[in-house]
């Protein structure tokens, strides 16, 4: 990776991401850290190894869904009605790194935290919920399916190791 991966802090600087998405451009300069700092989440960005400027991030948080309002396959929910995991709220990468593959990186970076979350403390799910039609297609791309629940995704975390090989 060219980059650095960290937990958002004071210290990061902010305020010149722009991913092209405006609501996640103005989450991450004025609410992330917030959010983060009430155990709402985690954010994890990327910085450049002698920069603190955030190029990248994503946020994670653990929730637990009602099976009968999801409508996802058995082999996801396995009889159980509620089914818990972690939520993969937001994930954009500054405009100056789009075309270069490194969206599919942050998603591995993402879904390798979350399994190592779901070894620590339990989940059996990622969700994923896409901020519109074009990130719907990237997470179905890696393998995420659609839920009853408008643009909510959900990929196994077995599924999701097994994909990085642990």
């Amino acid at each position: 990776m060219l980059f650095e991966a960290s937990l958002l802090d004071g210290a990061h600087e902010v305020i010149a991401f722009d991913c092209g998405t405006p609501s996640l451009n103005l989450w991450l300069n004025g609410q992330a850290l917030r959010d983060q700092n009430a155990g709402q989440n985690r954010t994890h960005v990327w910085t450049s190894p002698d920069d603190l400027g955030v190029v990248a991030f994503y946020s994670l948080s653990p929730i637990i869904d009602i099976r009968q309002r999801l409508a996802v396959p058995r082999s996801v929910h396995r009889g159980y009605a509620m089914i818990p995991g972690y939520l993969l709220a937001r994930l954009a990468l500054d405009r100056t790194l789009h075309g270069q593959g490194l969206g599919g990186e942050l998603l591995v970076d993402a879904t390798s935290t979350a399994v190592e979350a779901a070894r620590a403390g339990g989940g059996r799910v990622l969700y994923v919920d896409a901020i519109d039609d074009a990130a719907m297609r990237f997470y179905e791309h890696f393998g995420f399916v659609q839920t009853a629940v408008p643009m909510r995704l959900v990929a196994k975390i077995s599924d999701l190791a097994d994909s990085l090989g642990r």
